[in-house]
């Protein structure tokens, strides 16, 4: 199952203050908002690998960088 939606920082800090709710209110283990955060890490890393590729790209205009992204 591929979903594709929108990410931003905005999103990904509701998610995360959405899960510290479910584990406060004991909706969630400990395990599973951990498994969450992983996710969320991963995600923030991404994010943060497309900022500094499109810097990258402004900064050095000869730069090659392989397009690794799945364009379909």
């Amino acid at each position: 199952m591929t979903t594709q939606k929108k990410v931003n920082s905005k999103t990904l800090l509701k998610h995360s203050f959405d899960i510290m709710m479910l584990l406060k209110s004991k909706a969630i283990s400990v395990d599973e908002a951990k498994a969450q955060a992983n996710l969320l890490k991963q995600s923030n890393n991404l994010m943060k690998y497309e900022l500094d590729r499109a810097i990258a790209i402004q900064k050095y205009e000869s730069i090659e960088i392989r397009d690794i992204e799945d364009e379909s």
